[in-house]
């Protein structure tokens, strides 16, 4: 299901509101035009429909979640339905029937990312514009909303039947950051969300209390509209109950993703109950390695000097230490 913005009254020295799709003029003025935004959507699921071009590959976890898949007579030891169990928890994906795929996503960040994309946001296209210029004419810039008191503002109205939003139904992030080097020709995108207090009845509130992304474009490739690829990219999500997650991306050189989940739980993997697991997925050769380990700690301390600690799964190298299986090509990034 896609999207658009539904409801816009919102006073005019507070924000700057969002239309559709940005303008063709440019007179950015290397001055930061981050401003507040408050927004209702229908839904904040996001998936592809029939006749337009898909979304569900620009989202977080597509890859990863698609890529630990087992080659045919590979052996994953179980490790694979369990750790995809966890990226639905974190992200809110829907699998599809087979299980190798989802069909719908529903998290804050790919949301976010989604509406920069898809151009619905005045502010959000005037930072890429500035962006963009900033690039083309060698002058640093910067898109902050911290430093103008701008708060980004999400209501999701499709399934309360008239009643005030619940916590989960309103998306708040405190930071939306673009930063460009002309020198290094990139552009630097980052972003955090921090979800509203659960209801005091809530038993079941959403896993995710706050989360981090940044991410670093090719500057002469930054788009003012659609949907930019970015060269890295590192998300960072802080659990209520089940610990918390980092994935860093690698989309050019070594083309891999890596995923650690530290102080977690509620995974089983060769009959214990790691604390730390450590998933690296390498598209070019197609492997994937499941590091693990429990109750370590990350680095070691002997006479006032500190180490890595060699048995935390952080720090694990050897395929000795791993679970280590050939998995299905994931062509989009070979």
């Amino acid at each position: 299901m896609r999207h658009s913005c539904i409801f816009a009254a919102i006073p005019l020295f507070a924000l700057t509101l969002a239309g559709c799709g940005p303008d063709d003029s440019s007179d950015s003025n290397y001055i930061n035009p981050a401003a507040s935004v408050s927004l209702s959507f229908e839904s904040f699921t996001v998936g592809d429909d029939d006749g337009l071009p898909p979304v569900l590959p620009q989202t977080t976890f597509y890859d990863v979640y698609r890529g630990i898949e087992p080659a045919d007579g590979e052996d994953d030891e179980g490790v694979v339905s369990q750790l995809r169990d966890r990226f639905e928890l974190l992200m809110g994906l829907t699998p599809s029937d087979d299980g190798t795929t989802y069909t719908h996503a529903r998290n804050p960040m790919d949301f976010l990312h989604y509406v920069i994309s898809t151009n619905q946001v005045n502010t959000f296209n005037d930072g890429r514009r500035l962006m963009h210029d900033s690039i083309t004419q060698g002058e640093g810039s910067r898109y902050n909303t911290p430093a103008n008191d701008a708060l980004i503002r999400f209501t999701e109205t499709g399934g309360n039947n008239g009643e005030p939003p619940e916590p989960d139904e309103i998306w708040m992030y405190v930071l939306l950051d673009w930063t460009s080097n002309p020198q290094l020709n990139k552009v630097f995108r980052a972003a955090q969300f921090v979800a509203r207090k659960p209801a005091d009845d809530d038993t079941s509130p959403p896993e995710v209390s706050s989360a981090v992304w940044s991410g670093r474009f090719h500057g002469p490739d930054f788009s003012v509209s659609g949907y930019n690829q970015p060269e890295y990219a590192v998300i960072s999500l802080t659990g209520r109950e089940f610990g918390n997650a980092e994935m860093r991306q690698e989309f050019i050189g070594n083309k891999r993703d890596t995923l650690s989940l530290t102080q977690t739980s509620g995974i089983t993997i060769d009959g214990e109950e790691p604390d730390c697991i450590r998933v690296e997925v390498n598209y070019e050769s197609a492997r994937v390695r499941v590091f693990t380990s429990s109750d370590e700690s990350p680095s070691n301390t002997n006479n006032g000097e500190t180490t890595p600690n060699p048995a935390h799964c952080g720090n694990q190298q050897s395929g000795d230490e791993a679970i280590v299986y050939e998995s299905v090509v994931i062509s989009e990034r070979q």
